[in-house]
């Protein structure tokens, strides 16, 4: 069975390897080609013929005698046999020579005995049995059950039979009975004899037998088979040791991590081959070890460490060690596939949309920010943009490959976003997944994590997030281990953190970690002439079937004098109302003074700098309905209550 190994990959090679071996296995039940009748003299082997031509046709017959068998199986163990009928001293000559093939003795199952002693009965009383200890096991009892006294006369090797023979002549006995060698010199002394003759259903025995040994050799082979295509196809090398600690598994890839030959490392004690494994330990504890790193050569290898037990005593220990750059790679592999699920960055700062300075300067110095891999932090009203440019310093920075992964920290829960953050392990806490699940940060693993809402977040999350700008390691909730990250933070707040800071409701550690690369966002009433450009653009996204709408000046004007406290997302659902009001035609001014006295935002607020007035403001025009309040505001209804909370009466 030959496979090119070039132009499969390892599952494949292994699924073959597998089918094959499975199939040599069928096979070996279909056709008896491994096993061979080795007869001792010709009439054996014409009997043998006649018996096994109906139901054994395959089973192939070969005659030899004593040590001239030897040879014969040894031709026929290199055409494929591993099964070998025989019969007697021959067959033990056989199984002594070759060790590698099964070996079925007739003679082991007693019947032709029987038949033999039963024949020499008739003759006379006075029998011996000269042959092998193999053969004359039960024989004083096959006497009494003819009602005689047969005498024992066991033999050890070939120069005993003559002497043997004779022994039991001059003991009275006036019939030997024995095998086929022991009835030649039998015949040559002149002493009458009983041969033991195979009859065929011994020989339909011994090839049944013959082929139960054929089909657990055949499965035997096909594990083993498994097994070494498993050991040569892993990537992970591997090493396995007795109760001894004498090496006896040891694959490829351990021999290139440790620069040695399987023949090398074989039968060898462990602490020749690899003294600071640590495999003793595992001998005599009956524990295993995991995530131990040892430097081998130039590697850095992780090694897992394990005991083998046998109802419940260790018989050996086994370890697998993988290359750390090799992990990091798989590990490299896998975080980049998160990008497929939908943590992608799609904006450029070719997308931001105006012309006035203000904003080309924010777009400027964005641009200028992402060639630097610090933390940046984004300031601006809501509805400036913030996201965008978070999106835009990422495409454009060296991380634009990975992953982009934005969390809103005022639209969870405090322990929710910290299991969000972070992550979690099995029974962290009630609900969580019986898998667990890996945290944004590690999602963002190689790219970047935008904050948005920073200011919303907890302290007791804030002392976290702290610790993995610092450390750049994260830790599941429930779990002792930290992971590495490689990740850069965008945050985002529209509230004045140095304010925060001062009243005690931002850590101060944290903002000045946040606090690297500081980017200020306009708002709209800032960036006027922008007005018209992004008006046509929402305009034409919320326009259907090709409607054809055109502001007019006096639109244009009002919305120029409007104040926009919702900035540009305020401008974009002005325009999706606009579109759906007006079928097609020119946009007058009155239709937009009417959308903008009924806008869910009031331009006054925008003109209270104090964010208690602004909420008053908020509940008083609303009548004290918390969730349109936060409409009027443009924040989540969440966030309007922790703020509500932290000013206290309003």
């Amino acid at each position: 069975m030959v496979l090119c190994c070039k132009s499969v990959s390892c599952e494949t090679l292994v699924f073959q390897l597998v089918t094959n071996c499975f199939k040599a296995f069928r096979h070996a039940g279909e056709n008896m080609s491994t096993i061979a009748f080795v007869a001792l003299h010709t009439k054996m082997l014409e009997q043998a013929r006649d018996v096994l031509k109906v139901h054994h046709p395959d089973v192939r017959l070969a005659k030899g005698l004593m040590g001239e068998a030897v040879g014969v199986v040894r031709k026929l163990a290199a055409d494929g046999v591993e099964v070998v009928i025989s019969r007697g001293a021959t067959a033990k000559i056989i199984e002594g020579a070759l060790p590698d093939i099964s070996v079925v003795d007739i003679s082991s199952g007693g019947m032709d005995l029987i038949k033999a002693l039963y024949e020499a009965t008739h003759k006379t009383d006075r029998i011996a049995v000269v042959a092998f200890p193999y053969m004359t096991g039960g024989v004083k009892e096959m006497g009494r059950m003819f009602g005689v006294d047969i005498g024992v006369y066991e033999l050890f090797r070939e120069e005993d039979i003559g002497p043997q023979i004779i022994k039991a002549r001059d003991e009275g006995a006036a019939i030997v009975v024995g095998g086929f060698i022991m009835a030649q010199v039998a015949k040559e002394l002149g002493v009458p004899c009983q041969p033991v003759e195979t009859g065929p259903r011994s020989i339909l025995s011994a090839v049944e037998e013959a082929r139960r040994i054929a089909h657990a050799r055949a499965v035997e082979k096909t594990k083993s088979s498994l097994m070494r295509a498993v050991l040569t196809s892993t990537d992970n090398g591997i090493v396995a040791v007795d109760r001894d600690g004498t090496v006896t598994v040891f694959n490829p890839m351990a021999g290139r991590m440790l620069r040695l030959t399987e023949a090398d490392a074989l039968g060898r004690p462990i602490a020749d081959v690899w003294p600071r494994l640590g495999l003793d330990k595992v001998l005599d504890t009956g524990k295993g070890d995991a995530g131990q790193i040892e430097r081998v050569f130039d590697q850095e290898i992780m090694c897992n460490k394990a005991a083998i037990t046998v109802r419940g005593v260790t018989v050996g220990a086994v370890a697998t060690f993988h290359d750390v750059r090799q992990i990091q790679k798989m590990e490299a592999t896998v975080r980049k596939s998160i990008l497929a699920s939908g943590h992608v960055a799609t904006v450029r700062f070719k997308d931001i949309l105006g012309t006035s300075e203000i904003l080309r300067q924010a777009i400027s110095m964005g641009i200028d920010f992402a060639q630097y891999d610090a933390t940046v932090l984004v300031r601006g009203e809501t509805g400036t943009g913030k996201e965008l440019f978070a999106q835009s310093i990422h495409n454009a920075s060296d991380r634009s490959a990975g992953p982009f992964v934005a969390v809103n920290c005022a639209a969870l829960p405090g322990q929710l976003l910290e299991s969000e953050l972070f992550g979690y392990v099995q029974g962290a806490f009630t609900g969580a997944s019986q898998k667990g699940k890996p945290g944004l940060f590690e999602l963002a693993h190689g790219g970047t994590i935008f904050l948005d809402e920073i200011a919303e977040m907890d302290a007791g999350i804030q002392g976290k997030l702290l610790r993995v700008l610092q450390e750049k390691k994260v830790m599941r909730l429930g779990s002792d281990q930290v992971i590495p990250v490689d990740v850069r933070v965008v945050a985002a707040t529209n509230r004045s953190l140095t304010e925060l800071v001062h009243s005690g409701a931002f850590r101060s550690d944290l903002y000045y970690r946040l606090n690297v690369l500081r980017l200020k966002l306009p708002p709209l009433r800032q960036r006027l002439q922008d007005i018209p450009i992004l008006a046509e653009h929402f305009l034409a996204m919320a326009q259907t079937r090709g409607q054809g709408h055109v502001l007019s000046a006096a639109a244009l004007q009002e919305l120029k004098r409007h104040a926009w406290p919702g900035n540009v997302r305020e401008l974009q659902n002005v325009m999706a109302r606009v579109a759906a009001m007006l079928k097609e035609g020119e946009i007058s001014g009155s239709l937009i003074r009417q959308l903008l006295e009924d806008s869910p935002v009031s331009p006054v607020l925008c003109s209270m700098p104090n964010e208690g007035e602004q909420i008053g403001q908020a509940l008083a025009e609303t009548r004290g309905r918390v969730g349109e309040a936060a409409k009027l505001l443009g924040v989540s209804r969440s966030t309007l209550w922790r703020r509500m909370r932290r000013l206290g009466p309003v």
